[in-house]
Parts: C-alpha cells; sequence; structure tokens
C-alpha cells in the first residue's frame, strides 16, 4: 500500500471534488492520479476516472488509479468542502457585490430614499420607497429582473450587506444594524439624466427577524440632490416669517417635527442657511453629517463608538454637547432627539442663552410637549418655562401633480369617461365639494388617471412641503403646564391657527396636489365623524 505525502494537493476542480465527496472514497491529486482506499466500494470511480481522461492534460490517456492510505484519503476528502466553499464563496461574493451595486444604483436612478427586501418562506420581495410611497421594482440596473426571486438572493443581499461591505457577523434571528458605502452613478442635475457623476454613496442597513424570513431596509443617507432653499419650498410668506423668526433669536429653542423622509433635515439646512454664520457661530451634531454647508462647523455623532477603547464614554449626543460648552457656540443643532439625556443637554443649550433647534418624530405640532415630558423625561415647567420653547412645527412632503399631464377639474370628466371612470370621478367630485367650497375650486386639478411619459404613467413627480406650526406664548405655555393637550387644541383653533390639513387642503385648491392622493398621506383630510360610522354600523346590523 503507497502512503500518500503529506503535501500532496487535491485537483482543484470543483465538478470533480463534488464527484470525489459524493464517492466517499476517491480523491484525484493536482497530477491527475486518482487515489481510491477501497476500489469496490467506490461508486463514482468509473465516472472519476473517465472525467479525468478527457481534461486536456490527459489528451484521453487511461488515468493512473493508486490504493491509498484509507486515512489519508479520508482526510483529504474532509478538505474538499472547504475548497470547493473557498471557491464557491469567493464567487458567491463576487456575485453579490455586483447584484448589490446594481440593486443600489436602480434605487438611485428611482431617486429612492429606501429600499425594502422582504424574505418570506421562499420568496424574495424588493421595494423602493420613491415619493413617499412603494412600489415594486422590476429591474436591477443591470437588467436583471427582480421579480420573481427566491428567499436565497434576500438572503444573501442581506449577508453580504452586513458581513461583508459591514462588520457583524451574520445571522437571521438577531436584528443588525450596520452600514456601507457604494460608488454609484448620480445624476448632477435634475433635469440633464445624462449629466452623472461618480459618487461615493452612504447606506444605512437595518435587519429585522420575521416569523418565517428576513427583512432588510437600506436607508441611501447621501443626499442626492441639493438641499431645498426657503424659496424652493413654497412655503406662504408668513410661515417663512416665523421660521426666519426663530433663527433671528439670540436664545430659546425650535423643534422641526415629521416622518421619516419628510423632509427635515432640508429645512434645518434652510434655516441655518438663512443666518449670518459669519456674525454667528453654528455648530450642529448629526448622525449622519448630511449636507455640507459653507460657514457651519458640523461633527459626526457616533453613539456606538467609545471615546477609547475599553472605556465607558460614548461619542454620543450627550458627549459632544458638554464639550461644545467650550467652543463659545451661538446656535446649536442636533441632527435628532432620541434619548432622554441627550435631550436635557438640548435644552440646557436653549435655557444658557443660546439658540438650539432640533428634529423630533412626533405626528403633529402639538403633540411635542407630550413626547418631550412623557417620553424624554423633561418636567412639565421646564418644557412650559418663560420664553424657552419658541416654535414647533409639524410637517409632511406629499405627492405633487405632474405638471406636464394634471387634468383641470372643470375638463377631467371627459378623459376619465373614456377610461371608463366616469363613477371614479364623481365619487372624487363629492370630497371635493365635501371638503372645499365650490368658489374655490377654480383652480383644483386632479391626477390623471394614465399619467404620462415624463411622470412614468405615474400622475405625480416630486413632493411639496405641507406644515403647521406654533409660536408659543404665554397662553399656550400655560396649557402645556396643564398638561391639557385637548384644550390647547381647542383654544389654538379658537385663535384661528391653521393645521396640517388645511396647509394641504390650500395646495389641492391651488391645483398643486390631488385630492385623493393627499388623503393618503394626510390624516384627517377628509374626516368622519365617529357617530356617522356608529349609525352606519347600526344600519348594517339592521339588515338580518
Amino acid at each position: 500500500m503507497d502512503r500518500m505525502d503529506e503535501d500532496l494537493a487535491v485537483m482543484p476542480d470543483p465538478i470533480l471534488m463534488a464527484m470525489c465527496l459524493e464517492d466517499g472514497h476517491t480523491i484525484v491529486d493536482s497530477q491527475g492520479i486518482i487515489h481510491v482506499d477501497d476500489a469496490a466500494r467506490a461508486p463514482k470511480l468509473s465516472v472519476i476516472k473517465a472525467y479525468v481522461r478527457n481534461e486536456p492534460t490527459h489528451e484521453g490517456r487511461a488515468p493512473t488509479v493508486k490504493k491509498s492510505d484509507p486515512a489519508l484519503v479520508h482526510r483529504l476528502l474532509e478538505m474538499a468542502p472547504s475548497m470547493l466553499a473557498g471557491k464557491s464563496e469567493e464567487s458567491d461574493q463576487s456575485q453579490m457585490a455586483e447584484k448589490l451595486s446594481a440593486l443600489c444604483q436602480a434605487a438611485v436612478n428611482a431617486k429612492a430614499s429606501d429600499i425594502h427586501i422582504e424574505v418570506v418562506r421562499q420568496e424574495t420581495r424588493i421595494l423602493l420607497r420613491v415619493d413617499g410611497k412603494r412600489r415594486l421594482l422590476d429591474r436591477l440596473a443591470n437588467g436583471e429582473s427582480a421579480r420573481r426571486q427566491s428567499d436565497t438572493l434576500g438572503k444573501q443581499l442581506a449577508r453580504y450587506a452586513l458581513q461583508i461591505k459591514g462588520n457583524h457577523n451574520y445571522t437571521e434571528r438577531t436584528p443588525l444594524n450596520d452600514r456601507f458605502e457604494l460608488t454609484l452613478s448620480v445624476c448632477e442635475h435634475p433635469h440633464n439624466e445624462k449629466d452623472r457623476v461618480e459618487k461615493r454613496v452612504e447606506w444605512r442597513v437595518a435587519l429585522m427577524p420575521l416569523d418565517r424570513g428576513i427583512k432588510v431596509v437600506l436607508r441611501c443617507l447621501t443626499p442626492l440632490d441639493a438641499p431645498l432653499t426657503f424659496s424652493a419650498m413654497d412655503l406662504l410668506p408668513t410661515q417663512r416669517t416665523l421660521y426666519l423668526g426663530l433663527t433671528k433669536r439670540r436664545s430659546g429653542i425650535g423643534i422641526l417635527t415629521g416622518p421619516m423622509g419628510s423632509g427635515k433635515s432640508s429645512l434645518m439646512y434652510a434655516l441655518i442657511d438663512s443666518i449670518d454664520r459669519e456674525a454667528r457661530c453654528c455648530h450642529t451634531l448629526e448622525d449622519p453629517v448630511e449636507f455640507e454647508q459653507a460657514g457651519v462647523t458640523k461633527t459626526l455623532v457616533e453613539p456606538r463608538r467609545k471615546l477609547t477603547e475599553g472605556g465607558d464614554t460614548y461619542l454620543d449626543y450627550v458627549f459632544y454637547a458638554q464639550e461644545q460648552l467650550r467652543q463659545d457656540i451661538d446656535i446649536t443643532a442636533f441632527g435628532e432627539l432620541r434619548t432622554a439625556q441627550a435631550t436635557k443637554e438640548f435644552i440646557r443649550k436653549g435655557e444658557t442663552g443660546g439658540l438650539a433647534i432640533s428634529t423630533l418624530h412626533a405626528n403633529s405640532a402639538i403633540g411635542v410637549p407630550a413626547i418631550l415630558i412623557e417620553q424624554l423625561g423633561i418636567s412639565p415647567s421646564m418644557v412650559a418655562a418663560p420664553g424657552l420653547m419658541q416654535l414647533f412645527s409639524h410637517q409632511k412632503l406629499i405627492r405633487k401633480l405632474c405638471p406636464h399631464c394634471a387634468l383641470p377639474l372643470s375638463n377631467a370628466r371627459s378623459e376619465y369617461a373614456h377610461l371608463g371612470m366616469e363613477a371614479k370621478f364623481d365619487a372624487l367630485t363629492c370630497q371635493l365639494d365635501a371638503v372645499i367650497a365650490k368658489e374655490k375650486q377654480t383652480q383644483v386639478r386632479v391626477r390623471h388617471p394614465s399619467g404620462c411619459e415624463i411622470c412614468g404613467g405615474k400622475g405625480e413627480k416630486g413632493r411639496l412641503l405641507v406644515v403647521e406650526l406654533i409660536a408659543l406664548e404665554d397662553a399656550d405655555r400655560e396649557f402645556i403646564k396643564q398638561q391639557d393637550y385637548l384644550g390647547w387644541k381647542r383654544y389654538l383653533k379658537a385663535q384661528g391657527w391653521p393645521d396640517i390639513r388645511e396647509h394641504t387642503l390650500h395646495r389641492i385648491c391651488l391645483g398643486q396636489v390631488d385630492l385623493a392622493s393627499a388623503s393618503e398621506q394626510v390624516d384627517g383630510l377628509m374626516p368622519v365623524a365617529s357617530h356617522e360610522r356608529y349609525r352606519q354600523l347600526q344600519q348594517e346590523m339592521s339588515t338580518c
């Protein structure tokens, strides 16, 4: 019995290795010599011999077959899967790198804010959030189909994004969060798709386990368009006056609220851009830093990174807020209020002689005090302190009618009738009559049901800002101190305060926004009283 050399190399052929592993008693070295421990128990030996004989190096000659030590044959067979996996893993990583890049490029091309990868049972669904609305992705940027994909694609994309591009050991049963960057082709000018540049685009990746799968959300953190200015936001003159009045103050607090993707960061940029940044020192703390801005010092907050290895101090909002005390700052901006301690540091900025501005997730301007008090631990007396809280605002970005195909209400009926949608148009006009007086409908336009080439057949293109603002006075602070939010709302409405619903209806009257579309995005746009719903339920139950 010949003993194989300890340093013997195995032929690196994936197909051949797979046959040897299936056989279980045979291995082929790099010279094409077939080593078998027991020919009588090697079911694939004849197939392996034929495969090796057809290799170009053998030129059709019969390969040499040697009886070898079973221990060594088995040891080399045990090494084969790792060698096979190594080759396969390298190939898989290359394929996943291409697919992830093509997926993110497709999102950039569509101007999507988020990519949703949903893996449930044996299926992967990929959706993009564009202009605030999710839609299925048809194709990746490289032309490959994104529809009807198996669960393997979603899991491989998640593993590659988190483990290879990120810094996590991939697991499907634990929530994971990370970031990565890709070089992508970005349109430099919104009206010229051919004018593109290569740009490093940062993505945040978050994995959430599901009952029978996973969900992965990729959020684009790099702004792909220039930030909006106040003039481009198309705000009402008094809205601009209230916002700019905040920036002229020497002390106090302004809080901007809205859901994710509502343009809060763009509004923050516009506020700071309106300040004389030579006369006043502006310093922002952000996670991540979204826009570069001339004359503004910006610090990247890294809440998961420690100041020193082995220490217990993190480079979070609290740490940098305290460090700012020595920086002679006039205006401080926090990217977002997330924790109780960071919120306390933020409020301290506003009560010690500086102006502080931040964003907060809330569903209305009236909801700000409740979140500060009940969720973030700020005392009611502090929130209601005279002169401290100056401005609360709430905003949403709602889809804008395509200017090229939107239909004036006066002649939209014929187009809807032509498409067999007359009943839908009648329902729309009834809804309009319920919320907007007839004499104010002269400029109203509605979405073209088929859209046009410019808007991609959607009838809408781009988004507009709708807002509500509260400029706080002592009367408001009394309600806040008592935590009487319903009474506060009644008081504001009695003062003529326009909420976000009224600003949305104003944009509908101007023909900028479709009523049906806006009602999907702004709660309570077409309210129905509870007693009316209860009456309908009673009628339905009385038919038995």
